[in-house]
């Protein structure tokens, strides 16, 4: 298969499942932990919400380590139900933590939102980015929904110069792969783009989430994942028989 791909999440895929596609990996963001609350102010906030909200992979890694840091266990969060924006997030906080969590079938942030009115849920621990997407705040004030926000790590864009100049010599016949909405924000930013319009090249998501970032920014989807999982998705695009053309 002759068609480049540019990887941007943090880690490379994993080679059995890239097999047979010539994958360059241009992360485009990195990753760092928040520790701004200490566990009292937490534990005062869990008395008056009804659930915990992880919106990420990167809650996830950012939670386990505050957990960590504080010398404590998933079981400093008492019985509270954990929900999740989708599958990904809710196997790996299974994996990492021990703990199950509930998805909305609508893996969006407007999934989870009218998930928690239909079930009557109106306040959570929101763990999230140090900066979360202000629509999604925007959308749970609207709906009366109260939130505490419990950031656990920051996103940093990177400029990849080796991504910028690769694509700039093969970018009409690649393919980018978005792990992660924050992947889109950095992707442009390396690219020094203003958005995706007129990109000629394939543009692939992870996910829902990070397809409605593409869209906003002008991209179109060429492809998005069956199941938010990425060495699935790179089996699906090994599989894909116009991928080349």
């Amino acid at each position: 298969m002759s068609t480049l791909i540019f990887h941007t999440g943090l880690t490379p895929p994993n080679p059995i499942s890239a097999n047979g596609l010539k994958v360059v990996h241009t992360p485009v963001i990195q990753v760092c932990s928040e520790y701004d609350h200490e566990p009292h102010s937490i534990q005062a906030a869990l008395s008056s919400v009804n659930l915990i909200l992880l919106m990420s992979k990167n809650a996830v890694d950012g939670l386990k380590n505050w957990l960590g840091k504080n010398q404590l266990s998933i079981s400093f969060f008492k019985n509270l139900p954990f929900w999740t924006v989708g599958v990904r997030t809710g196997n790996y906080l299974k994996r990492e933590l021990g703990a199950s969590a509930w998805y909305p079938q609508q893996m969006t942030g407007d999934g989870v939102i009218q998930s928690l009115l239909e079930n009557n849920h109106t306040s959570i621990l929101l763990i999230s980015a140090k900066h979360p997407r202000n629509e999604f705040l925007e959308s749970l004030t609207e709906n009366k929904i109260t939130f505490f926000h419990f950031p656990v790590y920051h996103t940093q864009m990177c400029e990849n110069e080796e991504f910028s100049q690769q694509f700039s010599a093969k970018g009409n016949s690649s393919v980018i792969v978005f792990t992660s909405p924050s992947t889109v924000q950095g992707t442009l930013n390396s690219l020094s783009i203003p958005n995706f319009t007129g990109l000629d090249c394939k543009l692939v998501s992870i996910g829902p989430t990070t397809s409605g970032e593409i869209e906003h920014w002008g991209g179109e989807i060429y492809y998005e994942s069956k199941y938010q999982d990425i060495d699935k998705l790179y089996s699906e695009l090994a599989a894909l028989e116009n991928i080349d053309e």
